[in-house]
């Protein structure tokens, strides 16, 4: 018999004799092998339909939540925004009990600068601008969004323009559960 360390396989892992020794016994062995993942892959499928039978069954229930959620989370948006000058005087966000809910900024975002201006423009003019190239992904010319984000602090209004990008953030409401305590409220109101 062979061991593997003998074969340079498993190197400084303890040597163990190998359990194959023939073209034949290689066979068999690559037989339950490929029987093994076979029955493998029909459980998985059993599996898998199993899950989408749950989700199928619980799915009427789980819309109903969220479009609850939906309907509760937009009168809440709404009355902060009513109140906004009052309920947020030193920060755009508030902490309670159950939740930290306010306005936050959204990560920025490359957009043209108009509506008119398609991104095959704006691939057009970053050609033409000595500095533009560095933004775009080689072989079949694509806005690289991501540097354009990491080099904004670095591009001046005027290259904007000439590129016909500008770089936007929105302001969205939020309201984040404090799971700790809003898992034991919500149990005690069951």
């Amino acid at each position: 018999m062979i061991s593997t360390t003998e074969n340079n396989i498993g190197a400084g892992l303890p040597a163990r004799s190998l359990k194959i020794t023939s073209p034949e016994a290689l066979d068999a062995a690559i037989g339950r092998v490929v029987t093994l993942k076979i029955k493998y892959t029909a459980a998985r499928a059993e599996i898998d339909q199993e899950i989408a039978a749950m989700e199928k069954r619980h799915q009427a229930r789980l819309t109903a939540l969220t479009d609850s959620i939906a309907a509760e989370e937009s009168e809440v948006r709404d009355y902060c925004e009513a109140h906004r000058s009052e309920l947020f005087t030193e920060k755009k966000s508030r902490s309670t009990l159950l939740a930290d809910f306010g306005f936050e900024t959204t990560p920025p975002r490359v957009e043209t600068t108009s509506r008119k201006i398609k991104w095959k423009d704006v691939i057009a003019r970053l050609l033409k601008l000595s500095w533009g190239k560095a933004y775009l992904r080689a072989a079949s010319y694509k806005v690289d969004k991501e540097s354009l984000l990491s080099d904004r602090d670095k591009l001046t209004p005027e290259q904007l323009t000439a590129a016909g990008i500008q770089f936007c953030q929105d302001e969205q409401f939020f309201i984040r559960p404090k799971l700790e305590t809003a898992a034991s409220t919500s149990a005690e109101t069951k």
